[in-house]
């Protein structure tokens, strides 16, 4: 029996014009009549999460990729970079004049245009680019409309050393992967777009954060449905008792899934759930 649900929020909780279908908010309110908790699993950080979800009712939250684990009222897990690590990342930013972002508890620091990556405007964005577009290419694009402001400060100067940093998003193409790698073995990379890459510390994955919330309610993973689209969403569609992958999904993150709804803008949530038989 299903006690837990977990949603991805870009692609999966949201459409692609970032909305929230009345279809989803409906299977929520169902799915909380029965008593089963519901949560976000993404790799966004705490601080706008609200303006995405809006008045979606989630009993906790896991972030950037699992790194950070709170409900309303609890903190519940969290995970963050050593200082040794930070100082290596940024100066590798610095030495190499790249586009990243730092993720603290309550703000972003770094890049403008990184910071502005956080926001709804440039999610929606991925949607209307042409599917080989290159990473220089994309920031080619946001120069020319003004997004990408010029990259003029010292990552090694920012606020970043005196607090926790969970996460770090770095504009970097799918080949740079195995460079990066090498280059940090203490980190763990991931991907939810073709054009950026999640840096969080080695270890870390949303199927963590996931398991650091289920314990905290006492719930298993097999009593737990989980529902994504992308890369970073591959450890809990494939881990959790029931992984559902979004219609709007590569080929590959379905394969990995238990069960393939319909997409995000199509009701894929309720349709899974009522074929699935966890709400009527």
């Amino acid at each position: 029996m299903i006690k837990a649900a977990f949603f991805d929020i870009d692609g999966t909780l949201l459409t692609s014009n970032a909305e929230v279908l009345p279809s989803t908010l409906n299977a929520i309110e169902k799915l909380h009549q029965k008593g089963i908790i519901c949560c976000i699993a993404s790799g966004r950080g705490p601080k706008r999460i609200k303006s995405l979800i809006g008045n979606i009712p989630m009993d906790a939250y896991v972030l950037y990729n699992g790194q950070i684990v709170f409900s309303h009222d609890t903190g519940i897990y969290e995970h963050y970079f050593s200082n040794e690590t930070l100082e290596r990342l940024a100066s590798f930013g610095d030495l190499e004049n790249r586009q990243m972002v730092f993720g603290g508890r309550k703000d972003f620091y770094g890049s403008p245009s990184m910071r502005m990556g956080q926001r709804r405007l440039i999610k929606q964005l991925y949607h209307y680019l042409p599917d080989r577009i290159s990473v220089k290419d994309l920031e080619n694009v946001l120069e020319k409309w003004q997004i990408l402001p010029k990259n003029d400060h010292k990552f090694m100067s920012l606020p970043i050393f005196s607090q926790p940093i969970y996460q770090c998003v770095l504009l970097s193409p799918e080949s740079e992967t195995k460079r990066l790698t090498e280059m940090f073995p203490d980190c763990h990379f991931t991907r939810s777009n073709p054009y950026s890459v999640d840096i969080i510390p080695k270890g870390g994955s949303k199927i963590e954060g996931i398991r650091k919330a289920l314990e905290h309610y006492g719930i298993t993973e097999e009593e737990t449905i989980a529902f994504g689209d992308s890369w970073n969403d591959t450890e809990m569609i494939r881990e959790v008792g029931m992984g559902v992958a979004m219609g709007n999904s590569s080929e590959d993150i379905k394969a990995l899934a238990d069960y393939v709804t319909d997409t995000n803008n199509n009701d894929g949530i309720m349709k899974a759930l009522k074929d699935l038989k966890i709400i009527r």
